[in-house]
């Protein structure tokens, strides 16, 4: 539960940190450095054309290796031995006032900051490449979600509870930037209540309270159905699909980007599991691998049968210790054997239960079959596979076990490269 926090704490430095190349979606960074060269504390180590990796320790270079990443792939990453002196830790740094900055003057201070958009953790995007084709759009609002899109995760909730001054003036910041024609934030309704929060309808400024432990309440498609519905005649606000969605976390590094001057090297984590021994909060530097973290956690008392990354209905679970932290990871739940389910994949039964209880009224089962058995169906047909939200409700259901939501996904991004 959350009241069982009372603040984020810091984990210990790593020996070593393990960087992949691909941080944000369909975007591999490029080395900017060789094996070798030392290296400082917020140093750029590795850029595309959108986005940018910084070094969260200063060290040395030791080498370019294939690593395991939370979704499960594998990819090309740097090996940061840890040694020298930060740039930005255990420094006082001088808060900056940018109230009177302009919104390109702004958007220069997020560039190369390497900040991703996490509202979706499978999607992770760059903030500042959506800054860039936002500019596009006209009527643009802001909705900044405060709970989790996963119900079986209290990340993004946490955050809020303890850096929720910070979000705002990160929003704030944002909105500027891209000229949002309103801030509104998603929120647990409870909170709402309790922190006193009420709408300011003179700067636009909107607190739209929802229940975060009902499944689906998260998602992009339900956050606009729902306020449309409630609140369009009050507000007379609309919301669409081409709204700037995201969440606590991104905004926290908007707020660090703009007033410390602070690129992102680290990720506020949370972890749990019957297989460690206490729950905890931790800030921990990116590239941190998951052997070195639980032997701070202070080690394993059950050996996982599963390491669920990202929530139990929209995450990925893995079977490797090396995996190293990521820009998306918000959560890590080390759970036994016992209290893992069958993950054998059985043959499709024909119940249709994952159509019936799809909130975007797609097919996940043909879809799948499109894919495995590359049966030819129609382009529109198969372009439906676009309209997912990741919801993983279709797995939820699937009596077989399919992972029709993972198959989707890879669809998608296929259909995305085209």
């Amino acid at each position: 539960m959350i009241h069982n926090y009372k603040n984020t704490q810091n984990a210990f430095l790593p020996k070593t940190v393990v960087i992949p190349l691909v941080q944000e979606k369909n975007s591999l960074c490029k080395p900017v450095i060789k094996v070798g060269e030392i290296v400082s504390e917020g140093q750029i180590i590795a850029s595309s054309k959108t986005s940018a990796i910084h070094s969260p320790v200063p060290g040395t270079v030791n080498d370019i290796c294939p690593v395991h990443c939370p979704d499960g792939k594998i990819e090309n990453a740097l090996k940061i031995s840890t040694k020298g002196s930060f740039s930005y830790l255990g420094k006082q740094l001088k808060a900056e006032q940018w109230q009177s900055l302009s919104p390109a003057s702004l958007e220069r201070k997020l560039d190369d900051k390497g900040i991703l958009n996490t509202f979706s953790c499978t999607h992770p995007l760059s903030v500042t490449n959506q800054i860039k084709n936002s500019a596009k759009l006209k009527n643009l609002n802001l909705i900044v979600r405060l709970f989790d899109e996963d119900t079986q995760r209290i990340s993004d909730s946490l955050m809020t509870t303890f850096y929720f001054d910070q979000i705002k003036e990160g929003a704030q910041i944002l909105a500027k930037i891209i000229e949002a024609d309103s801030i509104i934030f998603v929120m647990s309704a409870k909170d709402i209540k309790e922190r006193g929060l009420e709408d300011d309808e003179k700067h636009k400024v909107y607190y739209y309270g929802l229940n975060p432990k009902k499944y689906l309440n998260g998602f992009k498609y339900e956050i606009i159905t729902s306020f449309n519905k409630a609140m369009y005649k009050k507000t007379g606000i609309k919301l669409a699909k081409t709204d700037f969605f995201t969440d606590p976390y991104t905004m926290y590094d908007i707020y660090n980007a703009v007033v410390y001057d602070i690129p992102v090297m680290t990720q506020a984590v949370h972890f749990t599991g019957n297989c460690i021994p206490a729950s905890c909060f931790l800030s921990v530097r990116i590239g941190f691998t998951l052997k070195e973290l639980v032997n701070q956690l202070g080690g394993l008392i059950k050996n996982p049968g599963a390491i669920i990354i990202n929530g139990k209905n929209c995450g990925s679970s893995v079977n490797w210790m090396d995996v190293p932290v990521t820009k998306a990871v918000k959560s890590i739940e080390f759970v036994s054997k016992a209290n893992t389910t069958d993950s054998q994949v059985y043959t499709c039964v024909k119940c249709g239960a994952c159509r019936y209880n799809c909130p975007v009224n797609i097919a996940p089962d043909m879809l799948y079959e499109y894919v495995l058995r590359h049966l030819p169906m129609p382009q529109e047909f198969i372009r439906t596979a676009t309209l997912c939200i990741n919801c993983g409700k279709c797995n939820k259901v699937c009596q077989a076990r399919i992972p029709l939501c993972q198959v989707i996904t890879l669809l998608k991004d296929k259909l995305d490269e085209k």
